[in-house]
């Protein structure tokens, strides 16, 4: 077991500057590059990489041809250097702006109808708190959005709840908790509207805004009818945005399934009605997923803040 004293009288000796002339040496050619970059001498470059691997007791690198590559022992630990840098230069970043006022970007991602009625209130009030942070909202289906997630296109994304967003490298904070699923109607235009009493047969018998196949509403959806062994209803369309189905819902005698804020929101307004049949189903929890890595980026770490402080 290793000695903490040992650990701490390492981690007081070992300097930042170690570090990145360390990573420098990795990635730059030669000596002399860095030495370029760094605006110091070649013998200075040369010097503090000694002192370094002084501390640590080992070579980071070995001669390879003209050049020079990591050791077996340095390819270990300059892996962490360059994360201790990087959250260095966050730390850098966010003392920068506490002076300066200026707080960046922050792109985020929204996947479900749930996610833009949560995001729009949200969106709003922290942009009222952060009016330095200059928002970029995208909106799509949940695979291209959690692809955009991993591949560094999005800091944050609001979606429902899923199991391919379970990973190490990710957080994860909840939002809001799992909805009930309700049936709405036009008031006016609905058959079933006016009815006190609503079965699944009666719902099978109207045209549809089905949510597209693949999508988490579809296959609430396939379920509910199921269980009266009945197939999705054949009438109606396919379409899983919310706006559009909402205008469905007040222009036409289409039914759709939501969950029931976004139910309530078209009811209180006169469009529409909420059928009385207790579907029994729930949507997941909505939250919001972050990169773990960029998790130390100050726009992120403002929002992500900001959602802890007014999550329920």
């Amino acid at each position: 077991m290793v000695n903490p004293k040992t650990v701490e009288a390492l981690a007081s000796r070992i300097k930042l500057r170690h570090l990145q002339i360390a990573l420098a040496l990795r990635d730059a050619p030669t000596a002399k590059e860095v030495a370029r970059r760094a605006n110091v001498s070649e013998s200075a470059v040369s010097k503090t990489l000694a002192e370094l691997e002084e501390q640590l007791g080992f070579r980071l690198f070995e001669r390879a041809g003209n050049g020079r590559r990591p050791t077996a022992m340095g390819a270990q630990v300059l892996p962490v250097m360059e994360a201790l840098v990087s959250r260095a230069r966050s730390m850098a970043e966010i003392i920068a702006e506490v002076r300066s006022g200026s707080q960046g970007g922050l792109r985020v991602g929204v996947a479900t109808d749930m996610g833009k009625l949560i995001l729009a209130p949200l969106i709003h009030a922290f942009n009222q708190a952060q009016p330095g942070i200059a928002l970029n909202v995208q909106t799509g289906g949940f695979q291209a959005m959690a692809d955009l997630l991993r591949e560094d296109g999005l800091d944050a994304l609001v979606c429902y709840d899923d199991s391919k967003l379970v990973s190490p490298e990710l957080g994860r904070l909840r939002l809001a908790p799992p909805q009930p699923l309700v049936v709405v109607a036009n008031a006016r235009l609905s058959p079933l509207a006016s009815r006190t009493a609503v079965t699944l047969r009666d719902l099978h018998g109207q045209p549809w805004c089905r949510p597209r196949p693949g999508t988490m509403m579809h296959a609430r959806l396939s379920e509910l009818f199921l269980r009266a062994d009945l197939d999705l209803p054949p009438r109606g369309i396919e379409a899983s945005d919310l706006l559009l189905t909402d205008e469905f819902v007040r222009a036409t005698d289409y039914l759709v399934m939501l969950p029931v804020a976004a139910a309530r929101r078209l009811a209180d307004a006169g469009d529409a009605a909420i059928l009385p049949i207790d579907l029994g189903l729930h949507n997941p929890p909505t939250l919001v997923a972050w990169e773990r890595a960029r998790e130390w980026q100050p726009s992120l770490a403002r929002f992500l803040d900001f959602c802890q402080r007014r999550t329920p």
